[in-house]
Parts: C-alpha cells; sequence; structure tokens
C-alpha cells in the first residue's frame, strides 16, 4: 500500500529504527488501515468516505491509525515524533493515494489510478490484497529526503 510505504519510509531513514521495527510496523499499519477501512472503502465512489480515510500529523500530535499501529508494533511515539513530519496530511482513497507536508505544501501524488487500468469491480478485502502485493514488491519506492526536498 502506498501510504504504508510512504510513512514507513521515514522510519528507516536517517538514524531510524531497525528493519525489523519497520517491517513489524509496515504490517501493524496496513492491518489497522484494513480494519479501519473495511466499511469505508468505495471504489465505484471514491470520494466518498475521503474525510474519513484522511490521516494527519499535527504539530507532531499522531493520527490514532499510525499511534495504533506503533503501540501494536511496539515502537513508542516519542521515536515516532522524531522520525515523521511534524505536519503531514496523508489522503488514502480507492486508486489514488496523495500528501502534503504542512498546510501550505504542494500536494504530492503517491498512486495515481487514472494512470491504471481499474478493475470493473472489486471488493474492499482485493482492495488491500494488491496494496499488501505492491507493499511487498515494492519496500523502498520512496526517498523522504529526496521528497521533502522535492516539495
Amino acid at each position: 500500500m502506498s501510504a504504508v510505504n510512504f510513512v514507513s519510509a521515514f522510519l528507516s531513514s536517517r538514524n531510524g529504527i531497525p528493519t525489523e521495527d519497520v517491517k513489524r510496523f509496515r504490517r501493524c499499519l496496513c492491518r489497522v488501515l484494513a480494519s479501519r477501512y473495511s466499511e469505508h472503502w468505495f471504489p465505484e465512489r471514491p470520494c466518498k468516505g475521503s474525510a474519513f480515510r484522511c490521516i494527519r500529523i499535527v504539530k507532531r500530535r499522531m493520527d490514532p491509525v499510525v499511534s495504533q499501529a506503533a503501540v501494536e508494533a511496539g515502537i513508542v511515539e516519542s521515536r515516532l515524533q522524531e522520525l515523521l513530519p511534524s505536519e503531514l496530511t496523508l489522503w488514502v482513497d480507492p486508486n489514488d493515494v496523495s500528501y502534503r507536508f504542512g498546510e501550505d505544501g504542494s500536494i504530492g501524488v503517491l498512486l495515481d489510478g487514472s494512470l491504471a487500468t481499474k478493475p470493473e469491480s472489486s471488493s474492499t478485502w482485493d482492495i488491500f490484497d494488491s496494496c499488501r502485493n505492491e507493499m511487498l514488491k515494492c519496500s523502498d519506492l520512496v526517498d523522504p529526503v529526496s521528497t521533502v526536498i522535492a516539495v
């Protein structure tokens, strides 16, 4: 899942946490998001439920889904605050994942489903399986340092 890879990439950056802990965090975040979004995922109407699926870090205050995944992975929140951006918004929608640093930053696109062929019908779990498979194939899609500089 693009959002999971994006957030996790910060944890393994400069002086980050050990690789096994990052992998555990990825699995936990994927599980937390799948659970949270299971009743709020509408591939036929991607904007429906968009606000519910938004992940926010504001003034180093972690979004509950990020905090929950960290607790389940055994990572203390103070460590997350050191490694994650102090201000981050992630919009996680079917076939579209975007992000913004700060309140006035440019919006970056991690996944643009309009460029790919979309299945005619997919269940929520098919989408999450697809995202999980994408995550396993591409563990380091984003270099957080160059992304911060580019925005």
